[in-house]
Order: C-alpha cells, then sequence, then structure tokens
C-alpha cells in the first residue's frame, strides 16, 4: 500500500512543518517533506491543513479496569470492555496502550493475577479486531502477599513490555496516613470498616517483606529483558535507591523534590495528562504543570484518562510552557524512548511505523483520523 499525505502541518520531533507532503509505504513512513509534492503518481490524502503527528504511546492507564468493574461488585464482560476502550483510545488518538493492570491481593477488585491473565490472553486473541496497539503494564504491588511472585506467571508473555514497582501500603508514598488509605478503599470499593481495619493490618504484617519482593520484581523483568519503572516516589532517598538500582524510569512522583532528583539522575520521569489539563493532581501531590515548567518531567500518560493526552500538550503549548513539538514528544517520542521502541515508534522519521494521528486543533484537538501500521483504522468528518 502506498499513498501520501498532503497539505499537512508534521510535528516532528524538534519543529513543525506546514505545506508538508508525507509518503507512506508498506505501513512504513518512506519520505516526507515541503510542497510541491513530487509523488504524484501515490494517492493522496489532502489534509486541509490539519496537524499530523506520531500515534499517541500511552504508558500508563488503568481505564480498562473502571471499563470491566464500573462500580463495586458490578461486571462487565471483558470483550464488551476491551472493544470499547479501543474506540475511545482512537478518538483520543492514542495507537499504543500500555493497560495498566495490577498484581495485588484483589482487595482492589480487579487488581489480581487472574484478571491479568485473562486479560493477556484476550488481547492476543482479539488483535485481528482491535484498531490500537494493547499491551500490558503490569504493575506489581510489593506490600501485597501475593503481587511478586505472581509476576513468574505472566512474565514471559510476549505482550508485557513494561513492569512497575508499586507500593501503596499505608504511612508513605501515596498514602501518608492509614486514615488516607482508608478513605481510597472505601471510595473505590466499598468495602465497610471491618474490611479495611483488616487490609491495613495485613499491609503492615507484610511490610518487612517488601524489600524481597522488590528484589523479586527486579530479577525478574531483567531476566525477561522488560523495562522497569518506579512509582509515586516521595523522596530523594527512594529515588537514589532506584538510581543504584539501575532503573531508568520514575512514574509520578509525588513531590518536586523526587521528581528533580530523579530528573538530574538521568530517570525519564512521566507524570499524568488529567494532572495537566486540570491544572492540579486527583491525590493533592505535585502539579505535573509546575514540574516540567521546571524541566523535570519527560514523559505524560493518560493515567485514568485517555482523552486527556491531547488536550493536555495543546494545553502545554498554547500556554507556551513548551513548543509544539515538545510538547509533543511527551506523549509519543519520549515514552518510546523510555522503553526503548523509539527508533520504530514514536515520531515522524524515516523508516518508522507509520502509527500516525491526523488533529485539527479549534479550541480543542479533535482526532480527524488514525492510521496504525499505514492502516487508516479511524476517521471521523465533523457535521
Amino acid at each position: 500500500m502506498r499513498y501520501v499525505f498532503v497539505n499537512a502541518t508534521l510535528i516532528l520531533p524538534d519543529i513543525t512543518l506546514s505545506d508538508a507532503w508525507l509518503l507512506v509505504e508498506d505501513g512504513i513512513i518512506s519520505a516526507y517533506g515541503i510542497r510541491p509534492n513530487p509523488h504524484l503518481n501515490a494517492p493522496s490524502i489532502d489534509c486541509h491543513g490539519a496537524y499530523i503527528m506520531p500515534g499517541v504511546i500511552d504508558l500508563h492507564c488503568d481505564t480498562i479496569e473502571k471499563m470491566v468493574q464500573p462500580r463495586p461488585g458490578v461486571h462487565i464482560d471483558t470483550h464488551v470492555a476491551l472493544h470499547i476502550t479501543d474506540r475511545l483510545l482512537m478518538s483520543s488518538g492514542i495507537t499504543s496502550e500500555y493497560h495498566s493492570l495490577s498484581l495485588d491481593d484483589a482487595e482492589f477488585g480487579v487488581r489480581n493475577e487472574h484478571f491479568i491473565r485473562e486479560f493477556l490472553e484476550l488481547i492476543a486473541a482479539h488483535n485481528h479486531t482491535t484498531s490500537a496497539r494493547h499491551y500490558v503494564h503490569a504493575r506489581v504491588e510489593v506490600s501485597s502477599e501475593r503481587g511478586a511472585e505472581s509476576l513468574s506467571s505472566i512474565i514471559d508473555h510476549p505482550l508485557v513490555k513494561l513492569v512497575s514497582i508499586m507500593d501503596h501500603s499505608p504511612g508513605q508514598g501515596q498514602y501518608p496516613t492509614d486514615e488516607l488509605f482508608r478513605a481510597y478503599v472505601a471510595k473505590t470499593t466499598g468495602r465497610d470498616d471491618a474490611e479495611i481495619d483488616a487490609i491495613i493490618a495485613k499491609k503492615h504484617e507484610l511490610r518487612e517483606r517488601i524489600p524481597d519482593n522488590i528484589n523479586r520484581v527486579i530479577e525478574l523483568s531483567r531476566n525477561a529483558h522488560i523495562p522497569i519503572a518506579t512509582h509515586d516516589d516521595d523522596s530523594e532517598t527512594k529515588v537514589l535507591d532506584w538510581v543504584e538500582r539501575g532503573i531508568a524510569i520514575s512514574e509520578f512522583p509525588t513531590t518536586m523534590v523526587a521528581a528533580a532528583s530523579a530528573h538530574q539522575h538521568g530517570m525519564l520521569v512521566g507524570m499524568g495528562a488529567p494532572n495537566v489539563l486540570r491544572g492540579k493532581s486527583s491525590g493533592g501531590n505535585v502539579s505535573a504543570t509546575e514540574a516540567i515548567k521546571a524541566g523535570y518531567v519527560d514523559w505524560l500518560c493518560s493515567d485514568y484518562y485517555p482523552a486527556a493526552m491531547l488536550p493536555a500538550v495543546f494545553k502545554l503549548a498554547d500556554a507556551g510552557i513548551a513548543s509544539l513539538s515538545d510538547a509533543v514528544n511527551m506523549i509519543t517520542y519520549n515514552p518510546a524512548r523510555a522503553v526503548g521502541i523509539e527508533n520504530e515508534y514514536g515520531a515522524i522519521q524515516v523508516g518508522a511505523h507509520a502509527d500516525l494521528v491526523v488533529v485539527r486543533h479549534h479550541h480543542t484537538p479533535l482526532v480527524e483520523r488514525v492510521f496504525v501500521g499505514g492502516k487508516q483504522v479511524f476517521h471521523i468528518q465533523p457535521k
């Protein structure tokens, strides 16, 4: 298949090109440039000045959990949830989704090894009926009884592409007090006080196992050659420990001190696009926008809201906080760098896979077309 985009504005890693063309051949970007278009014999797609950017790479999103379990005790068929989520990803410009699924002790509904195994088999079996590239980001809760060892049962699955080390035990990180942890569990699971008391007691009991669990997660991930991320770091001490262990990705540092330390020690720092869009963290943590202004943030993820990705980066560009290229890099090229796929995905460059999004920016960015591997998988025309 060979075709050329014309009358486009290309968002490259370091510059935007107006009045541009881009040639795709056999699913690969083969050339691009400024008018006139030299490929007059190729079928053309007229973008009428719209942007063409790389497909969004989302390294962390738990939306599928909400689609499967929208309320405590309510379960929706996983096939239905997958395909509805796939449509949401297309309209959000996301071509590669790393579904962040947790290996925990099932305190939080579907956050357990059984669901993650089921989901891996589902996305493998339905690769031909979904549009996005679907992968799994295995989030291992090291304060759980089974999380670290459960990782061993899925780590060799070809669709597990990222592992993160989480410690959501009360008394540190995201939950500095037992009461904050209690409030979160009550809100998200509907459990009563007695049940939450038992969970908190179990978390405290298991705390001494956390160092061994961390070592096990790192061992399994490295043996499988899968990138590792840390999660919710709140201090320089924690960051330095990860740096000494050779971990290169930090997601959701909760304080400016932790974000600064991670950046200064060469970790690729990720934060949530909803934080940028809303102007604040949903959990009362550091402002992503302020951390971006300080130069500490490399990539953004959708976290829990895929539709936030494009509005967040255009908001950064419109406010002059980042150039459009730099802002778009935060959801394309930089996450690709974090997981080691930047030569194939995440940028408009010759030889890369043609995962491309055509976006028109009015008051908010609207996705008009999405291409995955050069194949058009989404097209919508405004009234």
